[in-house]
Order: structure tokens, then C-alpha cells, then sequence
């Protein structure tokens, strides 16, 4: 039987001691870096903490992500505390961007992971370059359960991406397709109830969400992805990603 890991998700920024030392403390079995691949201008301690960690012999795995970008962070951090959902998983919300951090907690609250914050014994005024040095303290941060999308509801959004638009008919012969559950495990007498059960469970719920317009096209509904949609396809698209 698989024994469960300490499992933390930490993003690098411009941080060095409040990656490791944190890491360390806590007895971390396994760290998945979050860096941000484009570094020109402001070097990350990427190699730097990599170093730190192969010392301490602790695994560690880097994976990219924007972390100056909201949606791309949230979806990120959910996909890695999913992919360890086995695990007990610990989110670093300091170690990163302002951006990352509330993307980070809004991923936490949707997946259950643990956020934690990190209090540095000095900060940059008081050392020789660094964003901070030394840990003061760690504090586990509370969460609030947070509903996401479910992954139908994803797919459809990402149907609706791929095709720009579609038309009601469209989505339930997509819904019929991929084998969706709003019509997969629902018997439709006839092409009414179809819709009533696309209408119901499906557009429904996404259009009081912000996710979805539509648009009255002759005899026909046109169903297009609004950008609050296309920003929630972004963070969840993971929910839909096969292995």
C-alpha cells in the first residue's frame, strides 16, 4: 500500500529561504516547483533552490507556469493538487507573486489543498540583495469550500472554445458524443426533452455564472463563451485533460 507523502506545491519567484526553509521544516517528501519560464529580466533562484533541495534529499520535480497570471496560476496549482489528491498536498502562497498567492488560495479552496504563509526574519531592507532571508514563522492559512465547474460543464465551455460558438443542437450532439452525463444518464422522450436537459443542466447553470451568451439566430440559439468563460475554461481545463 502507498504511504501518503508531504507533497508542496511552491511557486519561484525571487524568493530563496522562504522555498527551502519552509520545505524543510514541515518534512516535505516531495516539492513540484511552479516556475516561470520567462526570466530574462529578473532571474528567479530556480537553480539556486533545486541545489538546496538535491542537499537536503529531498525529491523535486519543476514544472512551468506563469505566475503573474491569475487563471493560469489557479489552474496550475488545482492540476498539481489534483494529480496528488492522495497525498497530503501544502501550497506556499509566499514564495511567489501577489497574483499567485490569490490564485494559489482560490485552488486550495477548490481542491482541498493546504495553504501556508511564510513570515521571513528579514526582509529587503535588512539584507545583503535578497527578497528575504530566514523564516520567522509558518502559518497554515484557513480555507472555505469553493464549488468548481463540473467537468461537463468544462468540456462544454471547451467545445464552445474550439468551435467558437455552436448552436444548441450542436452541444447536444457533443453532449451525445463525448458521452457528457447530461444526456448519458438521462432517458429524452424526443428532441424537446433533449433541450429541456441541455437547458436545465447545462446552459443554465453557465449562463447565471457569467460563462455563456445567447443569442436568438432565426429559429436557432447561438451559444458563445464570454471572456469570464473563457477565463474559467482557462483555470479548469485540467478537469477535462486526459492523462
Amino acid at each position: 500500500m502507498e504511504v501518503p507523502e508531504r507533497v508542496h506545491l511552491i511557486p519561484v519567484g525571487y524568493e530563496n529561504d522562504r522555498i527551502v526553509l519552509p520545505a524543510v521544516r514541515l518534512r516535505a517528501d516531495r516539492v513540484v516547483l511552479l516556475r516561470y519560464e520567462d526570466e530574462t529580466d529578473h532571474p528567479s533562484y530556480a537553480e539556486t533552490v533545486r541545489e538546496r533541495f538535491d542537499a537536503e534529499g529531498i525529491d523535486h520535480e519543476t514544472v512551468p507556469c506563469n505566475i503573474f497570471d491569475f487563471y493560469d496560476s489557479i489552474g496550475t496549482v488545482a492540476e498539481l493538487a489534483t494529480r496528488f489528491a492522495d497525498h497530503e498536498v501544502y501550497v506556499n502562497l509566499a514564495s511567489g507573486s501577489k497574483v499567485t498567492a490569490i490564485g494559489g488560495m482560490i485552488a486550495c479552496m477548490a481542491t482541498g489543498a493546504t495553504p501556508y504563509y511564510v513570515r521571513a526574519k528579514r526582509y529587503a531592507a535588512e539584507t545583503d540583495g535578497d527578497v528575504a532571508e530566514g523564516i520567522r514563522e509558518i502559518t497554515e492559512l484557513p480555507t472555505y469550500p469553493m464549488q468548481s465547474p463540473e467537468p461537463q460543464h468544462v468540456a462544454v465551455m471547451d467545445y464552445l472554445d474550439r468551435e467558437d460558438g455552436a448552436r444548441k443542437r450542436d452541444l447536444i450532439d457533443f453532449g451525445k458524443q463525448a458521452d457528457l452525463p447530461f444526456i448519458a444518464e438521462r432517458d429524452a422522450a424526443n428532441r424537446k426533452s433533449e433541450y429541456r436537459l441541455l437547458d436545465s443542466h447545462v446552459l443554465g447553470p453557465l449562463a447565471e455564472n457569467g460563462y455563456v451568451d445567447l443569442e436568438e439566430v432565426g429559429r436557432s440559439t447561438r451559444v458563445s463563451l464570454t471572456e469570464s468563460g473563457r477565463n474559467t475554461l482557462r483555470a479548469f481545463r485540467y478537469l477535462i485533460d486526459e492523462d
